[in-house]
This record gives structure tokens, sequence and C-alpha cells, in this order.
């Protein structure tokens, strides 16, 4: 009799484990369907908060006469986090616009530091040398003709440096359309 017990209790113990695994494989795939799920909707929120913006950014050109719409006064960021910004730029010119977009670093002392697309900027404050961070856009030739308009992103991933900076987007004319400012914007950038 004690065989006979003993293998009715290891078959329960296996019919038992076989239960809990498929329990478990049952909630492993709820689970990762959920998290699937949420993320699928945070993208397409995500996205569609992308269009949302451009699209403000595209009204408020066309409503106005500006020539440059950029949605914030102050880019609140942590270090080490990066951003995609947009900025709309309209065409109020009689002709096609050839431009260029240029960004800057204002110090204190007000002389603006040119910022290279893609790389870090090192900016002095007193006797110590810090990281702003990078801008990464494109800095190519643009063409927009006669009351066009259209949004650019610029992408900013922060540096280790905590602090509020000013920053110029700025855009310069080029080749057919002559040379000079077309338009600019300052900005806070502040880096917690």
């Amino acid at each position: 009799m004690r065989i006979i017990k003993s293998k009715r209790s290891s078959l329960n113990i296996s019919i038992n484990a076989i239960v809990i695994i498929v329990l478990a494989m049952t909630f492993l795939g709820l689970g990762l369907g959920f998290v699937r799920n949420m993320f699928g909707g945070i993208t397409e929120t995500t996205f569609t908060v992308q269009d949302q913006i451009k699209q403000q950014i595209l009204d408020d050109l066309r409503t106005g006469d500006k020539k440059l719409s950029f949605p914030t006064n102050e880019l609140q960021i942590v270090h080490g986090d990066a951003k995609v910004l947009a900025i709309g730029i309209k065409n109020t010119e009689v002709s096609a616009l050839n431009f260029e977009i240029d960004i800057k670093y204002i110090p204190a002392s007000g002389a603006a530091e040119e910022i290279l697309p893609g790389t870090p900027k090192d900016i002095v404050i007193g006797s110590e040398t810090k990281t702003l961070g990078a801008f990464v856009w494109d800095s190519t030739t643009q063409i927009l003709g006669t009351n066009e308009a259209s949004v650019y992103p610029i992408k900013f991933t922060a540096g280790a440096t905590t602090g509020t900076y000013i920053v110029k987007i700025q855009v310069a004319k080029a080749g057919d359309s002559g040379t000079g400012e077309y338009a600019s914007k300052s900005f806070f950038i502040t880096i917690t």
C-alpha cells in the first residue's frame, strides 16, 4: 500500500506543478500583453502630441506675420536627458528663401558663441569649464517658397552641468537670398 500512496503523492505533486506552471505562463502572457499595449499606447500618444505641436506651430505662423515660431521661452531638462524641440519658419518675403539654422550660446559677457551640430558645447563660467550639452539639427541650406512654412526638429541632449543658460536660435539668409539674420529667438535652458 505504501507504494501506491507514494505514487499517488508524486502524481499529485506533478499535477500541482503542471497547474502552477500553466498559471504562471498565463499570467506572464497577460502581463507581457498589458505592457506591450501600454507602450504601444505611449508611442501612439507621443506621435499624436508631436503632430499636434507641429500643427500648432504652423497655425501660429499662418495666423500672424511671424517669421519664426518656437513654442517655449524656457526648456527644463534633467542632466543627461534628451528632448526634441520643434521650430517653425515662414517665408514672408516676395521670393524663395534660402536659409540655414544656427544655434548660439549667449554667455553673461554677451558675445554669442557658435554651437556646432552634434558637438557638446563647453562653456567657461569664471574659472570653471562646464558642458552645456549637444544640439543636433539639419544645418544644411534649406529653401522655402513665398508664404510657405515648415517645421524643423532640433534635438538637445543636456550635459552634466546644472544651471540656467541662454541660447539663441537664428535663421540666417544664405545663397541667393543674401546674407544676414532673417529671424531669431532667444530662450532659457534650465538643467537640473
